[in-house]
């Protein structure tokens, strides 16, 4: 709150002029300051996003598998498929019998590093040890 004294001989009017034209000068100084502080902040909120997400980006890059696949070890067993062939027929067939065929094919795909079951001719497959009987 603004207090105004005023003095002999000054008129009202000249003093609340004064008064209004010190508060907006101190008003919009306060503006542009804020104004500058507002614009940082943003700008280092942009930047600190933008490091996180690069950084995650990297992170899941580097931890991602390469996509070789091994070569078999011993005891595993390498098919060539043949046509016609389904890597459904290929589980149910080299499984343990008392592995589930959804199991024998889901350690299958992820040996082999394939994304879905198609198979196509001449493609090899590796069975792991731990389906086979």
């Amino acid at each position: 709150m603004v207090h105004s004294w005023i003095a002999a001989g000054t008129t009202s009017s000249s003093v609340v002029s004064r008064t209004k034209r010190s508060m907006s000068e101190r008003s919009s100084s306060r503006g542009a300051g804020f104004s500058i502080h507002l614009k940082i902040g943003k700008g280092l909120f942009f930047l600190f996003a933008f490091c996180i997400l690069f950084s995650g980006i990297t992170f899941m890059r580097t931890f991602a598998s390469s996509g070789e696949i091994v070569p078999p070890s011993n005891g595993e067993q390498v098919i060539s498929v043949d046509s016609g062939d389904t890597l459904w027929e290929l589980a149910r067939s080299y499984k343990n019998p008392t592995i589930d065929t959804r199991q024998a094919v889901h350690e299958i795909l992820e040996r082999n590093g394939l994304s879905s079951s198609n198979l196509t001719s001449g493609q090899e497959i590796i069975i792991p040890t731990n389906i086979l009987p």
